[in-house]
């Protein structure tokens, strides 16, 4: 079962380079912009969203919720939870929020046998109060301990994919993960699989036949679950990275068009948004 009292999606991908933190960022944007409170957890070693967001050397990050040493009795994630989560940087809404990654992350990985994957959805419930969505980013590695801990707290999985091999493997492999999680039995049951979203879409110009080959593969291979909304590949975005700052804050036609298509997939995935906006 999945966090109760919050909505929490996951982006989740087992490839990299798939648009899938652009895509946890693009989504935070605007779920704020709507006025939600929002809470960004960086479940990537990197720490690329960490950095997007704003957050430099942080003196707590989400390892510390997850480690358990084995010569002492484990701390409740509850207690940890508000000392980890830090407000965005100053380019970002105030209602912007931040569970930070750091390297030692990786280590993680490593732990077995511990209960460790339960700990990130304990420490999301214990910040229910004070946030209303949760937009976790998963790390590209198949099968792992950290992307398990984030299926297991997420009531939404969302797929980016870019249009090729890579996009569609790491759609592929994300789909038998996520299988594992919402099977019967399975440690989150009521997981479901909000859509697959086409990131990083070359635009028209720049389209080639090799491009429209795996677009119509994706098509054929996941029918229904692949979302409409296209999610272009302007400069901007990169511009907005760069500067650390939300999309919604950049001018200009493609960032307009950007801020549309990540609150389609927004609306999508979490419908009741959008009816509350009436």
């Amino acid at each position: 079962m999945a966090v109760e009292g919050v909505d929490c999606v996951a982006e989740v991908s087992e490839k990299g380079g798939v648009g899938k933190t652009s895509v946890t960022a693009g989504l935070i944007a605007v779920a704020a912009e709507l006025g939600l409170r929002v809470g960004g957890v960086d479940l990537d070693p990197r720490g690329t969203l960490t950095d997007e967001l704003g957050i430099d050397d942080p003196e707590k990050t989400v390892n510390d919720l997850y480690y358990i040493d084995e010569k002492k009795p484990p701390v409740d994630p509850v207690t940890i939870a508000p000392t980890v989560m830090v407000r965005a940087g100053r380019k970002w809404p105030a209602n912007v929020f931040v569970l930070p990654a750091d390297r030692s992350l990786s280590n993680r990985e490593k732990d077995g046998g511990n209960g460790m994957e339960y700990r990130l959805k304990r420490a999301l419930w214990a910040l229910r109060e004070e946030i209303d969505v949760f937009f976790i980013d998963a790390p590209p590695r198949a099968g792992g301990q950290l992307v398990g801990s984030a299926l297991i707290a997420a009531k939404k999985a969302l797929i980016p994919s870019t249009l090729s091999a890579d996009g569609w493997s790491g759609v592929s492999q994300a789909l038998v993960t996520i299988s594992h999680q919402n099977a019967p039995g399975g440690p989150n049951e009521d997981l479901e699989v909000a859509g697959i979203v086409r990131s990083i879409v070359p635009r028209e110009t720049e389209l080639r036949e090799i491009h429209r080959m795996w677009d119509k593969r994706l098509a054929e291979d996941f029918g229904d679950l692949l979302l409409p909304t296209l999610i272009t590949n302007y400069a901007v975005r990169e511009t907005a990275r760069t500067a650390r700052a939300p999309i919604t804050s950049a001018p200009g036609r493609e960032a307009k068009t950007l801020v549309g298509a990540y609150r389609d997939v927004l609306f999508h995935t979490l419908p009741h948004l959008k009816e509350a906006r009436g």
